[in-house]
C-alpha cells in the first residue's frame, strides 16, 4: 500500500566518489561540515551548489557510510521521484518503508500501527468527534481500503505523523538524507516547506538525529531554508587542516569514525 520509491536502485547508478579528491574539498574540508558530522547533538545541514559539483555523489557516500554503523539511515533522492504526483506522500511512504524493512520482523506490524495512529491523530486532531462518512470512510469497506484512505491524508498530516512517530519511537540514532530538492517538478514548495517544518520539529525534539539536505542554490529554496546551517559552493568557510574522515557522533562519549 505504500507508494515508496526504490532508493537503493537509484543510488546504485550514482558513481562512487573519492572524498580526498580536490573537487570535494569544499564539503569534506569545510568547517561547517566537520561541525555537523562530529557534533554530539542533533544537527541540520544544507549543502547547495551547481549540478557540476555532483552533490548527489556526496549524499550517496554519506548514506553508504552511515549504513556501516548501527544508526538508522533514512534517505530520499528527489530525482528518483520527480514524476510522482504527490511528492510528499512518496517521501513519507519511502521513509516509512525503510524504517519497516530495517526493523525486526516481529516489530513491523507494531510500527505500522503506531504510524497509522499518529496519522489519524494528526489528520483529525481538530475534531472532537470526526465525521468519518464525510472523510470518505464506510463501515462496509474492507480494512485494506480504509487503510489506503488513511495513507492518502493531506501532506502536512503525513509529515507531522512521520515526525511524531520518529520522536516517540525508542530506536537507534537517526541519519536522514534528502537529496536534490531543486529537482522536484510537481508542487515543489509543498515539499520544501514541509521538509523545513519536519526537520525543525525533529531537531527541537530529539538529540539523536542528523539531517543533510541538498539542492542547487535557488532563490526560492534560499528563502524557505533561511536560518538553517548552510554550505554554498565557493562561499563556504574553509579550514587549512581539517580531518579527512567523516565522524558522526550523537553523544559526547561515543564516536563513530567513517573512513
Amino acid at each position: 500500500m505504500l507508494s515508496g520509491v526504490d532508493q537503493d536502485e537509484h543510488i546504485s547508478a550514482i558513481p562512487p566518489l573519492d572524498c580526498d579528491h580536490p573537487s570535494f574539498y569544499w564539503i569534506f574540508r569545510n568547517l561547517d561540515f566537520v561541525q555537523w558530522s562530529s557534533a554530539g547533538c542533533s544537527q541540520v545541514l544544507w549543502l547547495s551548489g551547481p549540478p557540476e559539483r555532483n552533490i548527489h555523489q556526496v549524499s550517496s557516500y554519506i548514506v553508504g557510510q552511515g549504513k556501516k554503523t548501527d544508526h538508522l539511515v533514512l534517505y530520499f533522492f528527489c530525482s528518483a521521484a520527480i514524476k510522482r504526483e504527490s511528492i510528499v506522500a512518496a517521501f513519507v511512504h519511502t521513509l516509512l518503508k525503510q524504517i519497516v524493512c530495517c526493523s525486526p520482523k516481529n516489530k513491523r506490524i507494531l510500527i505500522i500501527r503506531s504510524f497509522l495512529h499518529s496519522l489519524l491523530e494528526e489528520a483529525f486532531q481538530k475534531e472532537a468527534i470526526p465525521n468519518w462518512k464525510e472523510r470518505g470512510f464506510n463501515e462496509k469497506d474492507t480494512p485494506a481500503r480504509n487503510i489506503r484512505k488513511v495513507l492518502d491524508a493531506p501532506a502536512n498530516a503525513l509529515l507531522s505523523a512521520l515526525g511524531a512517530f520518529l520522536f516517540h519511537e525508542e530506536q537507534r540514532s537517526l541519519l536522514i538524507v534528502v537529496d536534490g530538492l531543486d529537482k522536484v517538478e510537481h508542487q515543489p514548495d509543498e515539499l520544501i516547506r514541509g521538509i523545513r517544518v519536519f526537520v525543525e520539529r525533529l531537531h527541537q525534539r530529539t538529540s539523536k538525529v542528523k539531517i543533510l539536505l541538498t539542492s542547487r542554490p535557488l532563490a526560492e529554496i534560499k528563502d524557505l531554508f533561511n536560518g538553517l546551517p548552510w554550505i554554498e559552493h565557493d562561499r563556504e568557510r574553509k579550514g587549512p587542516s581539517l580531518p579527512h574522515t567523516l565522524s558522526l557522533n550523537w553523544t559526547n562519549n561515543e564516536e563513530r569514525v567513517l573512513s
